[in-house]
């Protein structure tokens, strides 16, 4: 058989080495965010350039389209597996081809020195001097949807989404998101009025963070996440980078608020959780990775706002606190916690927002980043247009550029797109939960012992070991029962759990 696929089996080889110098490159990434000093920062950029620039010229190479040519007759003989990893390699061959190595070269460059100029301007509330950065990278962002979107004949912004969330068309989360900024508002309002008369505690006492960071580590065992195929570690913004056998999370410490960096643990642990158990014969090739960023956003929302803000894991948490760490108390109680961990009302940095506005932060950049991408604002624009927004949406203004429009490292880092993955991915989660509660019925006793055996295996059998087998439509499928996102699903169990 094998010489029947002999040209597929060469362009698996190609892949291969592909695969392994972009993981090279994302542990390049991880560096350059949790250990590089700022004197480091010019030549790592230049690095992290030319390596990308490689990668490009190997994707793109004329032997790299002769064997995918070449592999496209054999199709006849390929299994399911096979087929789909063939019609993704075209797909992404014919998405980079039409953008040159000059183009992917200054992307590589303009997105580096942003988003490190980006942690400064951050950190000294600095707008000002990140304006010429996010330009350049605005204007490459420009340059790569429009080739994209002449390629592929689609909308130029719906080009970028479509690279975060395969097959998702702007005009459906337009239509999902409308109903949202419709049901949202009174939602809030409502929760927060039943919400004014609970009594709380507020967290009062400093956590250390190197104890914040071993409650972290306990928390994310009893999550199922391999520490010997992966790490935690601290960076200005969490994130989740690598593959099945070297997953590397991160989170950021505020010893007054320890919830904030256990749930941005959690959250990360989610996605390396997918990363750990997509399918292992088809590690390095495009059809075992993940199915795009609203899938891997459901797989983080689906443990942080799902199990982990019920009252059954913050029972658990209470007693992890005061048996290993001596943490007790009336604020450390489990129903203390989740009245902490599901007040609602509307805040200014989207991480820590709750499930209920956080939809809102959601829509604001959805809405900023179309016009970026279409030319219609600059930078320079960005402070007045968000707080108009944010004003809008949630009733507040921010105080600082810092809590407002350079919270995120997503422009800085030529992220364009990416923002609509999040709610997408939001409403999947209840989605997922909702079929999957109906078929697990320990479910939250489980979690009230902090197991998470019952959701593993649900998420492993139903989503995450077919990688990217199936397509959008078919995995929402296979892993909710239908075939579009409901945003209505979502909105009921907002009622469910808050009202």
């Amino acid at each position: 058989m094998s010489n029947k696929i002999n040209n597929y089996l060469k362009l698996e080889k190609e892949i291969e080495q592909i695969s392994h110098l972009s993981n090279i490159s994302s542990l390049v990434h991880w560096d350059s965010a949790t250990m590089l000093r700022s004197g480091s920062a010019k030549t790592r950029q230049q690095e992290m350039a030319t390596l990308e620039s490689l990668i490009h010229e190997m994707s793109t190479s004329q032997k790299f389209g002769d064997l995918i040519e070449a592999a496209l007759p054999e199709q006849d003989f390929l299994d399911d597996w096979q087929k789909a990893n063939l019609k993704l390699i075209k797909k992404s061959y014919e998405e980079e081809v039409c953008i040159t190595p000059e183009m992917k070269y200054e992307f590589s460059i303009a997105s580096g020195e942003s988003e490190f100029a980006w942690r400064k301007c951050r950190a000294e509330n600095d707008f000002k001097t990140l304006v010429p950065y996010l330009d350049r990278v605005f204007n490459t962002c420009i340059q790569i949807a429009t080739a994209k979107s002449e390629k592929l004949g689609k909308p130029i912004y719906d080009s970028l989404v479509d690279s975060f969330d395969p097959e998702r068309e702007v005009s459906e989360i337009t239509s999902v998101y409308n109903v949202l900024k419709k049901e949202l508002p009174g939602l809030i309002a409502k929760i927060a009025e039943k919400q004014s008369s609970e009594k709380f505690i507020k967290l009062t006492k400093p956590i250390d963070e190197s104890t914040q960071k071993a409650i972290g580590v306990k928390v994310l065992e009893k999550m199922g996440f391999d520490l010997n195929r992966g790490r935690l570690d601290k960076s200005t913004h969490p994130f989740c980078i690598g593959g099945r056998f070297d997953v590397r999370i991160t989170t950021r410490y505020d010893e007054n608020n320890f919830l904030s960096s256990l749930f941005a643990v959690i959250h990360e642990t989610g996605h390396g959780l997918y990363q750990q158990n997509l399918p292992e014969k088809y590690i390095n090739q495009p059809v075992g990775k993940p199915k795009g960023m609203a899938f891997h956003e459901s797989q983080s929302l689906i443990m942080e706002m799902q199990a982990c803000t019920s009252l059954e894991f913050t029972e658990f948490l209470a007693q992890l606190l005061k048996d290993e760490f001596n943490i007790s108390g009336a604020e450390y109680s489990g129903e203390n916690l989740y009245k902490l961990m599901t007040r609602v009302h509307p805040s200014f940095i989207r991480v820590d927002a709750d499930e209920v506005t956080y939809p809102l932060h959601v829509i604001l950049r959805f809405e900023i980043e179309q016009q970026i991408i279409n030319g219609k604002i600059k930078a320079a624009d960005l402070p007045e247009l968000w707080n108009s927004k944010m004003k809008e949406y949630l009733g507040i203004t921010p105080d600082s550029y810092s809590n407002g429009c350079l919270q995120d490292i997503h422009w800085p880092a030529g992220m364009i797109g990416y923002f609509p993955s999040y709610t997408n991915g939001a409403i999947i989660s209840s989605m997922v939960m909702n079929r999957a509660k109906k078929q697990n019925i320990k479910m939250d006793t489980e979690l009230s012992k902090g197991t998470f055996d019952s959701l593993n295996n649900y998420l492993s059998n139903n989503l995450r070991q077919y990688g990217s087998l199936k397509s959008s439509r078919e995995l929402l499928q296979e892993s909710t029962g239908l075939k579009q996102i409901d945003p209505i699903i979502f909105i009921n169990y907002l009622k469910n759990k808050y009202l």
